[in-house]
């Protein structure tokens, strides 16, 4: 403790003066808050962050998988003072409207927005009321260009799972995200699938991850045994994660993209490093780090800080954050139909064509 009051008191000694000598207004708790956003800002990692009271209670809302809006999530970059886009769910309002992870979030309605204001910003965005579904014109600025995309809010399922039978027999999953919830869904899936169905497609493009002990849970259900994966932290501790007795043994097919991410190359990796299921896409994101989750005081009346503390490997050793280059290569190219649903009985979606073709030559 007195090495850390040491290392701060110059900034102690700063806000005690502004506090006592400033003939101003002093909002202590924004300056507190703008520490600790610069604080985090100084270890450049774009996955660890801070959440006053206000925007823990909107982190929550994400987590548990159900809210009104349209469906993205966004952070706060203080070193541009953007607010940048960095998952549009698959299937909602702003993935049909065109928006994509990187885009920065200028201005909703004619009304700016920036860092400082990101929470005014969400809020707008999910609507005052349950009941607002009236049309809202984005603009994200992407590169040099400005683009002002229209979309309506709606309920958002971030964690929904979307299941059809396919010619044959086959069955598509897509599965959006990961959590405790969504696991439990599929495991449901799973185990009323009948043993005669020929293969399994689990699709996880633009799945940006999640739950990590829902990554293992859904490995879990198509492993017997063996490890899934192993995690290591600063100190160098190793944690392992094996599969359990008891798995369905259908063939399995996993489509990934650019947009698969953490929990969902936690997945892909371990099928494939396990030779369980094949790999049909493009080279995965590469999030390859976990968070810790901490109430930074007595309650999350303080806030919450969410700060990287693993890494996450392979059962085979290979960090994730390489991550995983698929067994066939094929770039998607789905067509959508006018409600802009993705059409996956096209020839258009390569990926899909060919992991069914993989699944017909596919042994156990």
């Amino acid at each position: 403790i007195s090495v850390w009051g040491g290392r701060f008191k110059r900034l102690e000694t700063v806000g005690r003066i502004i506090e006592n000598r400033y003939i101003g207004e002093f909002d202590a708790e924004k300056a507190e808050d703008a520490a600790i956003d610069a604080m985090i800002a100084t270890i450049e990692d774009p996955y660890s962050q801070y959440y006053n009271e206000k925007s823990t209670l909107s982190l929550k809302t994400t987590i548990d998988g159900n809210y009104k809006g349209i469906g993205v999530e966004v952070v706060a970059e203080p070193q541009s003072g953007g607010i940048v886009v960095v998952t549009v769910y698959y299937g909602g309002p702003a993935y049909r409207a065109g928006m994509l992870s990187g885009d920065v979030l200028a201005a909703i309605d004619g009304n700016t927005y920036n860092s400082s204001t990101i929470d005014d910003a969400v809020a707008y965005l999910k609507g005052d009321k349950a009941s607002d579904e009236s049309e809202m014109i984005v603009t994200v600025k992407r590169g040099d260009e400005a683009l002002n995309l229209k979309m309506k809010r709606e309920e958002i399922d971030i964690y929904a799972i979307e299941q059809r039978e396919l010619d044959g027999g086959y069955v598509y999953l897509r599965y959006s995200g990961f959590s405790r919830e969504s696991a439990d869904k599929l495991k449901d899936i799973i185990d009323g699938l009948d043993a005669s169905t020929p293969g399994v497609i689990l699709d996880l493009r633009d799945n940006p991850g999640g739950d990590m002990d829902a990554a293992v849970e859904v490995c879990d259900m198509f492993l017997d045994d063996g490890m899934i994966m192993y995690t290591e932290d600063k100190a160098g501790n190793r944690d392992e994660e094996y599969a359990t007795p008891g798995a369905c043994d259908i063939p399995l097919a996993v489509l990934v993209d650019g947009g698969t991410a953490s929990a969902s190359e936690i997945v892909a990796g371990c099928f494939q490093a396990r030779g369980r299921a094949v790999i049909v896409g493009e080279k995965t994101y590469g999030k390859g780090v976990g968070q810790l989750v901490c109430a930074v005081g007595p309650d999350e009346s303080d806030g919450i800080l969410k700060v990287t503390s693993f890494k996450n490997y392979r059962p085979d050793g290979i960090w994730l954050n390489e991550g995983v280059t698929p067994d066939v290569e094929a770039v998607s190219n789905p067509t959508y139909d006018k409600y802009g649903n993705i059409v996956y009985d096209s020839q258009g979606d390569a990926p899909m064509s060919m992991a069914l073709e993989a699944l017909k030559n596919y042994k156990k």
